[in-house]
């Protein structure tokens, strides 16, 4: 006997009204992964799932175990993000499974965060009302999840920004060059924890960069990482960016002929160069590598830029009183 169906109360809707603040609130996204299919749940009878593009959730220091796959693990929750729109499938007579289900995908701002689906396994269907409300809630969720990643990006913003004040800082007073590069690369290679920080200076009146200062992360069984004292102009990703002015970013070096394979840094994978310099004169370059792929996010290259600027400026201070 099919059980009856409960229609929607003023109170679901103000349930689901509820719920984009309680996403905003939630300290992690498991909290939100949670309140997400508990509220579902307890609006529509079925089996919940919920997968999540957990790549557009997690900030560029984040390092923790992943909590969803990198695809929906299930057929319903793919057609519905390949198709970006409502996926059901209601029994039939002639079907021989009485399973029917509704995937629908969690878009906002033209972003496609995840898919939520809901399953019965011995059916019965969805009714209007029933689909009326996912989509509802859906959308709820979206807006939610979109304005808690928001709010959580420009707080890693400021924090690196301060870190960025701290630095600068801690550097403003150095007037020794050598001082300056040892002291700079160390604070940026811990406060950032980089794989490998290094400065180059350029030489006056030469087409050489000469190595000033570096900090590698700590590796156990591994000696300190060490680096020719010269890199000539045009000479790999370093040199690039010293000729041209700008930054150079490689997110695989193995897949880049410009990077120069250095024996005592094998675990580097993606790499940045800086150019460090006051108006449009080219003082050295700052590299920063790192042991994953495609490791710099926009905002990463948005605070080393920061932190460039900062360099530049005391790198001239330290030569002017040289």
């Amino acid at each position: 006997m099919t059980p009856a169906r409960r229609s929607p109360a003023a109170r679901d809707w103000r349930d689901i009204a509820s719920l984009g603040e309680q996403l905003v609130s939630a300290s992690s996204l498991a909290a939100q992964h949670k309140r997400i299919v508990s509220m579902t749940g307890r609006l529509i009878r079925g089996r919940v799932s919920l997968w999540l593009d957990e790549a557009l959730f997690h900030l560029p220091s984040w390092e923790g175990k992943r909590m969803f796959p990198a695809q929906p693990p299930l057929e319903g929750m793919r057609r519905a993000l390949a198709r970006g729109r409502v996926q059901a499938v209601s029994p039939s007579r002639r079907s021989k499974t009485a399973e029917s289900f509704v995937a629908i995908p969690l878009e906002d701002q033209g972003v496609s965060l995840g898919v939520l689906q809901v399953t019965r396994p011995k059916g019965p269907g969805f009714e209007k009302d029933e689909l009326e409300m996912l989509e509802s809630l859906a959308s709820v969720i979206a807006v939610g999840l979109y304005a808690s990643h928001r709010v959580e990006v420009e707080r890693f913003r400021l924090g690196q920004l301060n870190l960025v004040r701290e630095v600068s800082a801690q550097v403003a007073t150095v007037l020794d060059l050598d001082e300056l590069a040892r002291r700079v690369t160390e604070l940026i290679q811990k406060t950032f924890n980089y794989y490998y920080v290094a400065i180059f200076t350029l030489r006056p009146d030469s087409h050489a960069l000469r190595f000033r200062a570096s900090a590698s992360a700590p590796r156990r069984g591994r000696r300190k990482a060490s680096i020719a004292l010269e890199v000539e102009i045009d000479q790999g990703l370093i040199g690039e960016a010293a000729s041209r002015g700008e930054q150079v970013v490689s997110d695989d070096v193995r897949a880049d002929p410009r990077y120069r394979f250095i024996d005592s840094l094998p675990e580097t994978r993606s790499e940045v160069v800086l150019p460090l310099k006051i108006d449009e004169r080219i003082l050295g370059v700052l590299d920063v590598q790192s042991d994953r792929l495609t490791a710099f996010h926009p905002t990463d290259l948005l605070i080393l830029g920061a932190l460039a600027d900062n360099i530049a400026r005391a790198l001239e201070s330290a030569r002017l009183y040289g």
